[in-house]
C-alpha cells in the first residue's frame, strides 16, 4: 500500500508544499518517505552526511551544537512546516538535530529528487525556489540576531567605558 496520498496531504501543509500545486505535491510525495520521531530522538548527528532534505510536518526540532564534553547548546528551533538538512551539498551536518517534541518528518533524498528533475522541471524549479525562500528567511533571522547581539555588546562596552 502506497503512503503517497498521506505524504502529499502532509506536504501541502508545509512551507515547501505551499509553493506547489496539488498535483505537484502528489508527484513529489511518490519519492518521499515519512519518519516519526519521539521526544529527544536524534534526527541526525553533527558530522553525518546523508544528502537528505527533512521537512517538519508536525512537532518541533532542536538544532544543537556540541561543544567539548558539555551538554549540547540549543542554537535554534525548527517549527512546523520548516526544513533542515542538506541535499544540495555533500558537506557534513554542522550540528545535531533532535526532536524537541514528538515529530513527523518527510524525507526527500537527493538521488530521488535529481531523477525527477528531467521529468518534471517545473516541479523541480518550485521545490528549489521554496528552499531558497526558506534560506532567505533564515538568513534574515540570523542577521536580526547578529544585530541584536551587536547592540548588546556595544551597549555593554559604552556602559563600561
Amino acid at each position: 500500500m502506497s503512503h503517497a496520498p498521506l505524504i502529499a496531504s502532509q506536504l501541502a501543509t508545509t512551507l515547501l508544499g505551499q509553493e506547489l500545486t496539488t498535483e505537484e505535491c502528489e508527484l513529489l510525495a511518490q519519492i518521499m518517505t515519512q519518519k516519526k520521531l519521539v521526544k529527544n530522538e536524534i534526527l541526525f548527528e553533527e558530522g553525518d552526511v546523508d544528502e537528505t532534505l527533512y521537512i517538519l510536518v508536525s512537532g518541533r526540532l532542536d538544532v544543537l551544537k556540541l561543544i567539548g564534553g558539555q551538554s549540547p547548546i540549543s542554537m535554534d528551533s525548527i517549527k512546523q512546516g520548516g526544513m533542515v538538512g542538506d541535499f544540495v551539498d555533500t558537506a557534513p551536518h554542522p550540528m545535531r538535530v533532535a526532536a524537541k517534541t514528538e515529530s513527523i518528518i518527510l524525507l526527500l533524498h537527493k538521488d530521488s529528487f535529481e531523477a525527477l528533475i528531467a521529468q518534471q522541471p517545473h516541479l523541480s524549479y518550485h521545490v528549489m525556489r521554496s528552499i531558497l525562500r526558506y534560506c532567505y528567511q533564515n538568513q534574515r533571522k540570523v542577521n536580526d540576531k547578529y544585530l541584536e547581539m551587536h547592540r548588546l555588546v556595544q551597549n555593554q562596552y559604552m556602559a563600561t567605558y
